[in-house]
């Protein structure tokens, strides 16, 4: 059984928050979330499984594996991707179209700058 851990953190409802607590379950687990409504009011959530956890980390990933990026004039490919639970973020790993080099890690926000720092270097040479 796959499981979090304490402290871990996930997304729910678009936010990034810790995991507080959890209960194993002959049939799985159940987590202790807590989140901020928009007045900043506090949301316990006591019964989150780790389906919905895992299914709002998918949902927040910009990229999914075998999606073709262009940098510039490359084209990269992201050949693997996972949620850093003690950042709060997903990774990326990417190569070239042949995959013959070991690629670069890279973190979604990172990544999302160097595409859009590319794209501006392009837009002003045109």
């Amino acid at each position: 059984m796959q499981l979090f851990r304490i402290g871990a953190l996930v997304v729910l409802h678009g936010q990034v928050v810790p995991i507080l607590n959890r209960w194993v379950q002959p049939d799985g687990a159940v987590y202790l979330v807590h989140t901020r409504d928009r007045d900043r009011s506090l949301r316990v959530h006591a019964h989150v499984t780790f389906g919905q956890l895992v299914s709002e980390l998918n949902a927040r990933a910009r990229w999914c594996v075998g999606d073709r990026i262009e940098v510039g004039e490359h084209v990269r490919v992201v050949r693997a991707r996972w949620w850093n639970s003690r950042v709060g973020t997903v990774i990326y790993r990417i190569n070239d179209l042949d995959d013959r080099t070991r690629g670069v890690v890279i973190a979604e926000e990172a990544l999302a700058e160097r595409l859009e720092d590319a794209h501006i270097r392009s837009v002003h040479a045109e």
